[in-house]
């Protein structure tokens, strides 16, 4: 089937970088935010990759619930403190999770962070400054400046020769646009890594997280200029390819098929139906450099490469590359020729007023920082257009968003996705409460061609929601976002790039009552042969207490292990017992369907000499 118009199947994938909205809501004003790193301290430069700022740094544990929190709080070097509000949210079970959102009080800033199979990678746009967040030494993590003087040029562009399509029988796909509104356009991207890309970053999952995050970064602008459009990653890889120091070579390579070089990459891309290819890698000269498409055709799938070099990854690169492909040019005053249409360029507004900025598809100019859009001369930064209309200002027009909306179809049919058909759908789900805020989901995978499954959740068991994506294989998971004594209905499909499954069976269930507050003051009191135990009830949903006593024995001198003696019922605040003659010391705790609190004790010892042996009772 085309892959245009897909956006309502969910792929997991696309959902983490489509970022459709996932269950994430918003965030309010007296949450406080979550640090990011604690237990911060500083770092010395030669600790900071090469593409740090001198004295930008700084090191901390990372937070390991900061990617489940609504805000986020960042304490940079200097001093200053930037919060993050959450805009989206994913998790994948099998191998991920991802966090965007956007500065308080700065529109169109950016803050991306992802897990990927452990490493925790991110970055963020702050006025003109590119931040990066990576693993360091010893299990902590950095946080740094880019320092843009140290990074590579922007590679040249790059053109199929004249007569790379004659006689081919391509065309266009003129059945749909990518503009806000309409159902959405998808664009399978395969990416390849190189060994030195992924030695780079230490950690297993290190270039991949950052290509996440770039992937992420570039579908979030596309939202931002008006676009529903989304790149779909379908398969990350590593390539034995070995750097030459020349990223047009490595280009070059990457595109060419049967030379021995990187042939895997159109192996995969046919496996996985990539409408695009994408390279990362550890070349030197350039940030980034992909072939630009002139003239809208299916025939140019031949040409729909890219290359950036992973230390641009944070700057927008990857997009502004895949842009190209896309059918875009640079800014006007640095481009010779017109794209896919006479106005598929970027936009910049270069002036020192503090109200410049630059499109990513623009070269950079003084007081022009990048910014997270495409551009669109209805979309605006700050109170300034992102564009110049074609209709208004032809020989000024900068229009790169409506460009790629009327490519995105053609580019999309590049290649046609693997499946042909539904998958078959998950069966014998079954739903365990764990606790009050959390229940635990398992189901029979009968799928060998899904994706992955769509987890859906009902409050009344007919109207379902979305609560989770996750990838193939996968027969389990944890609904956290539950609450006590409530019940919920759940379903779970199976997916692939041609559509969804039937609904599973529904599994309903209860939850359980949150635990009850532990009580306070426990005393032990004798009177002749009784044992009087006494508390302070500070709950109200236990259903009884247990009482819990440990015995004395003076030849070791040691107390014995404590073993529950008796109960009480709900609202008691005392228990009486004839023990034997002995030395105790008694404990209590609270209970109720949903577990158990803390013991509470022990109390003061307390002597007996009587006979012993009555049962304990409420007094």
């Amino acid at each position: 089937m085309k892959k245009t118009n897909r956006l309502h199947l969910f792929h997991p994938f696309l959902l983490l970088l489509g970022w459709l909205a996932l269950g994430a809501a918003p965030a309010l004003a007296g949450d406080p935010p979550a640090e990011i790193l604690i237990r911060r301290g500083a770092v010395a430069d030669h600790e900071l990759p090469p593409q740090a700022a001198r004295g930008s740094g700084i090191a901390g544990d990372l937070n390991a619930a900061a990617l489940s929190a609504l805000r986020l709080r960042l304490d940079l070097a200097d001093g200053r403190v930037l919060v993050a509000e959450r805009q989206r949210e994913l998790r994948d079970a099998r191998r991920g999770e991802a966090w965007v959102g956007a500065f308080q009080h700065a529109p169109g800033s950016l803050l991306v962070l992802s897990r990927w199979q452990g490493a925790v990678t991110g970055f963020f746009h702050e006025g003109a400054d590119v931040y990066e967040i990576a693993p360091g030494r010893g299990g902590r993590h950095l946080l740094y400046r880019v320092d843009e003087s140290r990074l590579p040029p922007v590679g040249p562009l790059q053109f199929p020769p004249p007569d790379a399509f004659a006689g081919d029988d391509g065309g266009t796909v003129p059945d749909a646009t990518a503009t806000a509104g309409g159902d959405g356009i998808v664009q399978d991207l395969l990416v390849l890594y190189t060994p030195a890309a992924r030695t780079r970053y230490q950690s297993s999952g290190g270039v991949e997280s950052r290509i996440v995050s770039a992937i992420a970064a570039a579908n979030q602008a596309y939202a931002n200029s008006g676009l529903a459009l989304s790149l779909n990653l379908v398969h990350m890889a590593e390539t034995q390819y070995v750097e030459t120091g020349d990223m047009s070579q490595a280009l070059s390579a990457l595109r060419q098929n049967g030379d021995g070089v990187m042939d895997e990459a159109h192996a995969l891309r046919d496996q996985y139906g990539a409408d695009l290819v994408a390279l990362v890698d550890e070349d030197g000269n350039y940030c980034g450099i992909g072939y630009v498409m002139t003239s809208v055709s299916t025939s140019f799938a031949g040409y729909a490469f890219s290359v950036t070099a992973s230390n641009c990854l944070s700057g927008q690169t990857l997009a502004h590359e895949v842009g190209h492909n896309q059918g875009n040019m640079h800014n006007r005053e640095d481009s010779s020729n017109a794209g896919a249409y006479p106005y598929s360029y970027g936009y910049r507004r270069c002036v020192t007023d503090g109200t410049g900025f630059r499109t990513v598809m623009s070269y950079s100019c003084t007081g022009a920082p990048r910014v997270n859009y495409f551009a669109n001369p209805n979309v605006y930064y700050n109170g300034y257009a992102t564009g110049i209309s074609y209709e208004l200002d032809p020989a000024n027009s900068a229009e790169a968003a409506r460009s790629m909306g009327n490519t995105a179809a053609t580019v999309a049919a590049f290649r046609q996705g693997a499946a042909t058909e539904v998958p078959v759908a998950p069966s014998a789900l079954a739903a365990t409460p764990v606790s009050a805020a959390r229940v635990d989901l398992q189901w029979s995978d009968n799928s060998s061609t899904e994706t992955g499954f769509i987890v859906e959740r009902s409050g009344n068991g007919v109207d379902y929601s979305q609560i989770a994506a996750l990838g193939a294989n996968v027969t389990g998971y944890s609904d956290n976002g539950v609450t006590a004594l409530t019940n919920y209905w759940y379903r779970v499909r199976a997916w692939n790039s041609v559509g969804n499954s039937a609904p599973s069976n529904v599994a309903t269930v209860t939850t359980p009552d949150l635990p009850p507050a532990a009580p306070a003051n426990v005393t032990a009191a004798v009177a002749g042969a009784q044992v009087t135990v006494g508390w302070s009830d500070l709950s109200g949903n236990e259903t009884r207490f247990e009482i819990g006593r440990e015995s004395y024995n003076s030849k070791n001198r040691r107390w014995s292990s404590m073993t529950v003696v008796g109960t009480a019922a709900a609202n008691a605040t005392s228990w009486v017992e004839s023990p034997a003659s002995g030395t105790y010391r008694y404990s209590v705790r609270a209970v109720n369907g949903g577990g158990s609190s803390a013991w509470v004790g022990p109390s003061a010892a307390v002597t007996v000499a009587g006979s012993g042996g009555g049962k304990g009772r409420n007094k």
